[in-house]
């Protein structure tokens, strides 16, 4: 029986306590490190009428302190939001789950009026001068070819005077692979994309039952139409679905640009420059991301939020996306720098340079359980292997699995995990997984998920000053 997600329930959504287990945060606050003497600053735009009564509600169901004025903060700049509502998805994202990762640490919400580059930047660049936070989190981002090029100098900018002043400035990878999904040449995302921020992707976890590691993928998710109602696809059709999501990444390619005074057209001249952390990484440009955590929503997480109409108006909800990864590790990063003792400033360097076992290498994974089957028909039974389910260009490693959609009746899916780019063959216009560009994981540093994830209490422990002498 699937336990799905209710108005009630979580169900089989990942909750602060498997992730604090299989993560082991557990054996940092055991060893007193919760944040605590650090501030978190999340920026948000518009603002949410509940967020504070739907935290404390969702951290009274986990044991999490309750957020209250000594160590929580709603900053409204330059002037108080007029688009602040109920239903504000991101913002219960990013406070919960930072909570749920550094409960000891304080949360500042910032947020600007609205969504603009400017009203946005303007928030960003007011908190790192005034020091708002001793970490900044951000779980928003625009193509970098798409945006212009006076906004990414102003964004690289804001994230040096941060790393300068000791404030780390951390931004998700985005949600759409290298954006073709998004019908454009292949690009990253911005802020994400500055030499001075750190770039957060993501990954597919799976646990065991006692809450253990089972094994951990990079993001990228595609869909096989297998049925629907009154409706069986033969062969499997992906070729409405293919790529439907996954973790940004791959080299800065548009900070400099050519725009025609004419037709008004961008042409990308370079990226930013590769910083010198990336020395060994491929390519002349900057790369991304840094870093993974928790994302894909098919393994998402549980937020609790309020939904005026619904009965009862306080909801449990799934999400995914590097939406979650970036205030998780955010927090993450508030507790190295209690741990620390002192500012570290930009996360992203010592990604490079981390002792062994302070992150998992996130590799291809695959299992011996991957769907396969045969659909009869009057011309016979045909066979079709995992691979050739998902569109047979695959890398040849995922996992895969049956998902029965709840919201569709009667329909069933295959779903890939580990494809941060397209198997539906014909769709040109997205990258193809056996494309020389597409995005992979591998060992070592990748563009799917960086350095990987964070094994959190030898991460955190690896910035103890003993652990620095013993270096």
């Amino acid at each position: 029986m699937l336990n799905l997600q209710s108005l009630t329930s979580a169900g089989c959504a990942y909750t602060p306590p498997p992730i604090q287990t299989a993560y082991n945060l557990t054996g940092l606050y055991a060893e007193g490190y919760n944040g605590k003497g650090q501030t978190i600053g999340i920026i948000d735009w518009c603002g949410s009428l509940t967020i504070q009564s739907d935290a404390n509600a969702f951290s009274a169901t986990f044991g999490l302190p309750a957020l209250t004025s000594s160590n929580f903060a709603i900053t409204y700049i330059p002037t108080p939001s007029l688009c602040e509502s109920t239903d504000q998805v991101e913002i219960n994202i990013d406070v919960e789950w930072a909570h749920a990762v550094a409960p000891g640490a304080n949360i500042n919400l910032i947020v600007p009026p609205s969504a603009t580059f400017l009203d946005v930047d303007d928030a960003e660049f007011t908190a790192v001068t005034y020091g708002l936070a001793n970490v900044i989190s951000g779980s928003y981002g625009s193509p970098e070819s798409e945006t212009p090029e006076s906004i990414l100098d102003t964004e690289n900018l804001i994230s040096e005077i941060g790393a300068i002043s000791g404030i780390s400035t951390n931004f998700s990878s985005g949600d759409s692979g290298d954006f073709s999904f998004d019908f454009i040449p292949a690009t990253v995302s911005a802020p994400a994309d500055s030499p001075w921020a750190t770039a957060v992707g993501g990954i597919t976890l799976a646990l065991n039952p006692d809450n253990s590691i089972a094994w951990q993928a990079g993001w990228g998710n595609n869909e096989t139409l297998l049925a629907e109602e009154g409706f069986v696809a033969d062969p499997p059709s992906n070729e409405a679905f293919g790529f439907i999501g996954g973790s940004g990444g791959g080299p800065s390619n548009c900070a400099s640009q050519s725009v025609n005074t004419t037709t008004g057209a961008v042409t990308c001249l370079a990226g930013f420059p590769k910083p010198s952390y990336q020395s060994k990484l491929p390519g002349k440009y900057r790369q991304l991301p840094d870093v993974s955590w928790l994302a894909d929503p098919y393994t998402g997480v549980a937020i609790l939020i309020s939904v005026p109409g619904n009965v009862p108006e306080r909801v449990w909800q799934v999400w995914g996306g590097t939406s979650v990864a970036a205030p998780m590790f955010s927090a993450l990063w508030a507790i190295a720098n209690q741990e620390a003792g002192a500012p570290l400033g930009q996360a992203a360097p010592y990604m490079y340079s981390l002792p062994a076992g302070a992150v998992y290498d996130i590799v291809p994974v695959g299992s011996k359980t991957n769907v396969r089957g045969s659909i009869l028909d009057t011309s016979g039974a045909t066979a079709y292997s995992a691979d050739a389910i998902m569109g047979g260009e695959g890398p040849g490693t995922f996992v895969s699995a049956l998902w029965d959609y709840a919201f569709l009746e009667d329909t069933a899916l295959v779903i890939s995990f580990g494809t941060d780019c397209t198997q539906a063959p014909g769709l040109g216009f997205i990258t193809q997984c056996n494309a020389p560009t597409a995005l992979h994981t591998k060992v070592g540093w990748d563009n799917v998920t960086g350095v990987g994830s964070p094994n959190a209490k030898a991460f955190a422990d690896s910035f103890h000053p003993a652990a620095a002498v013993t270096k």
